[in-house]
């Protein structure tokens, strides 16, 4: 009875024995998982990237800033206090993923606009899990600027005193331009009213004599061979033309086909109809490239001619302005 008594204690002791030692190994176990997941939070230290060179006000220049941290954490930056006399010109962000953790670069352009020797920005990043908050800096690193004024030059000079623009200039300015454009339209109407009397000195013969001889230079078998319509019937246009101005005292040179037909209206020419339904067709193959068939264009030669003879003044009359053309040209 006394031996079973002292195995069941001995049993029961070894039991609360083995249950406290279990007890332990589970808390070690926790805390040794609540540090290494606490260690794999920690970000890595932010690493700054610059490769001195020599520079002058106004170089840009590049920094680059690293690290890396879990995927989950939010990052806020790159952010400084103070730029003194560097200044933001661009910035770049790349991110690498990994499994489980993220690398981020982040690449920035400064320029200094000050001459001397002064301590780069301190950039800082925030990260973010859960209520746990990090900062991470950037290294204190020194860069140079040297000035872009020669050695002697201490400063730039002073801008010059502002000359002042006399207000009268203000009005001669814009009246010489209308002057000069008035003198240039009065010297070419002149050249036109030269070129015109000129041309009535050089021919005395009568506006319909001139018109048929002229056609008759004309070598239509050969442009029309070589398909050199518009030629053909621009050249037939211009000697109507020409006629009309010199027979009825108009300037159908100088106008349009519209504006001819209005001046035969408006003068009551006989064959006006004639006349304007020659030119409008002209008008289509000079512009619209329309190619009338062969016999329409040979036509077109002949119906020119016929409306010159039947717009010619009488013989007498005829022989009378003949005679006054030759005496005008003397």
């Amino acid at each position: 009875m006394g031996w079973h008594i002292t195995g069941r204690r001995f049993h029961e002791g070894l039991q609360a024995v083995i249950e406290e030692d279990l007890k332990s190994r589970f808390y070690i176990y926790v805390w040794i998982g609540a540090l290494a997941l606490n260690l794999s939070a920690e970000p890595s230290q932010l690493t700054t990237v610059f490769v001195p060179k020599r520079l002058t006000v106004g170089d840009p220049f590049s920094l680059t800033l690293k690290f890396s941290a879990d995927n989950d954490v939010r990052i806020t930056g790159p952010l400084a206090d103070s730029l003194g006399p560097f200044v933001i010109l661009g910035q770049k962000e790349r991110t690498k993923a990994n499994r489980g953790r993220n690398e981020h670069f982040y690449e920035m352009k400064l320029a200094g606009f000050k001459p001397g020797s002064f301590n780069l920005p301190v950039f800082v990043f925030l990260l973010a899990r859960g209520e746990r908050l990090d900062t991470l800096r950037s290294d204190t690193l020194k860069v140079v600027i040297s000035s872009v004024l020669p050695e002697k030059m201490t400063d730039i000079n002073d801008l010059k005193a502002a000359e002042a623009f006399p207000n009268h200039w203000l009005w001669i300015v814009p009246l010489s331009l209308a002057a000069l454009a008035g003198l240039g339209y009065w010297g070419w109407r002149l050249y036109l009213k030269l070129k015109k009397i000129r041309q009535e000195m050089v021919s005395p013969l009568s506006p319909w004599d001139e018109a048929l001889r002229a056609l008759e230079q004309i070598p239509m078998e050969e442009w029309l061979d070589r398909e050199q319509y518009k030629r053909y019937y621009y050249t037939l246009s211009e000697i109507t033309k020409r006629y009309l101005e010199r027979r009825f005292g108009f300037n159908a040179v100088e106008q349009t086909t519209s504006e001819i037909i209005s001046s035969l209206k408006l003068g009551k020419v006989p064959e006006r109809e004639g006349f304007g339904r020659f030119l409008s067709r002209a008008d289509l193959v000079k512009y619209a490239k329309i190619v009338p068939p062969r016999s329409e264009m040979e036509e077109a030669m002949v119906l020119v001619r016929d409306l010159v003879n039947r717009t010619r003044p009488a013989p007498l009359a005829d022989k009378a302005q003949g005679q006054e053309a030759i005496e005008e040209t003397r």
